[in-house]
């Protein structure tokens, strides 16, 4: 089939052209290749890995439930056995960064389960993506977005309200990245407003019944989001308050023109 990176590489260019069905079986071939290979090299292993993410993310966006819920299981194992492999490799940095991709890993399979009407078991994957990376803020509104969906209610979303409310307003401030506001947590994917702030609005309509602790909280979360993106409009706040604070830390301490006038001793 050939080198299994170049073989990446072009399947993911067709993910992008929208040819998905081809990206699909090429992700599948390679998949089958790879797990039938025995004595796999750790290079191997990354790219088994690879390939079994990327087919899984495919078939969710072809709504191919079923397939795409096998594919996250190989996955579960293939990446454990990758840990390892790069940790008796003594690349203990490597290590962590793949383990720590169980995270976006555990918010996907919660994503097909919730399509599947799954709810507990959606829940389920949200929650051990929270336990990997407590700042990735997709696994704490994605059950809000469940209850909707499957429940048509978030009558039982009270402490998922209460969690999204907290990491909202812990995980500031508000950036513009172009035309875009996010949120950037640290090392962790960031998350664009532009879709999220309407859902917010959405769920905290009296219809969808939120518990009202939960909807205090996430009412006083979206009005400082939408503060924060006011203020940066009007040129108050710092675009990007991270990159701002590093360009000030670059600022001389002392004023060049009162140094070249001798008015320092």
């Amino acid at each position: 089939m050939g080198d299994p990176a170049t073989v990446i590489d072009q399947y993911r260019r067709y993910v992008q052209d929208g040819r998905l069905e081809i990206s699909e079986v090429m992700a599948s071939e390679l998949s089958d290749l790879l797990l039938s290979k025995k004595g796999r090299t750790l290079e191997e292993q990354g790219h088994l890995v690879t390939a079994l993410r990327d087919l899984a993310k495919i078939q969710e966006i072809r709504t191919k439930w079923k397939e795409s819920r096998a594919a996250a299981s190989m996955l579960v194992k293939a990446r454990k056995r990758y840990v390892k492999l790069l940790n008796s490799n003594g690349m203990r940095t490597e290590a962590k960064a793949s383990a720590k991709e169980e995270a976006d890993d555990e918010v996907q399979r919660g994503r097909v389960r919730a399509h599947e009407g799954a709810l507990r078991a959606a829940l389920g994957h949200w929650k051990r993506a929270r336990k990997v990376q407590p700042q990735l803020i997709e696994a704490y509104w994605r059950p809000l977005e469940a209850h909707e969906n499957i429940k048509s209610s978030l009558k039982g979303a009270g402490k998922a309200g209460l969690a999204l409310a907290k990491i909202l307003t812990s995980v500031g401030p508000v950036n513009r990245i172009g035309e875009s506001f996010q949120l950037q947590p640290e090392n962790t994917e960031a998350q664009p407003l532009e879709e999220l702030l309407p859902n917010l609005s959405r769920w905290l309509k009296p219809e969808l019944a939120l518990p009202a602790k939960a909807s205090v909280a996430l009412d006083a979360s979206k009005r400082e989001l939408n503060r924060q993106i006011a203020s940066i409009e009007a040129g108050e706040q710092a675009a990007n308050a991270k990159l701002q604070a590093a360009i000030d830390t670059l600022q001389p301490s002392i004023d060049y023109h009162e140094y070249s006038r001798g008015g320092t001793s």
